[in-house]
């Protein structure tokens, strides 16, 4: 499973922050990816339309969560 289908496999339960998405990447199998990688990726999945900002509500450390769309919805629905 790439990095990628891991966030949206992530975001498919619920929206998470990106605190929250380095958090999940760190339990087994653990990815290891720096702040700065990460907020690429999730920049380019937003580009390709797999995911948005959610600018409706911040988490308690004042950061929007990120939102599966329904493009990304249809990725995880192939990759189950």
């Amino acid at each position: 499973m790439t990095t990628k289908e891991i966030i949206i496999d992530l975001l498919s339960q619920d929206d998470e922050a990106i605190t929250q998405i380095e958090e999940y990447l760190k339990l087994p199998p653990s990815v290891n990816m720096s702040r700065l990688e990460l907020e690429k990726l999730l920049n380019e999945m937003i580009k390709d339309g797999y995911i948005v900002v959610n600018k409706k509500w911040k988490t308690e450390k004042n950061e929007y969560p990120y939102s599966i769309t329904e493009k990304g919805k249809k990725l995880h629905n192939t990759k189950k």
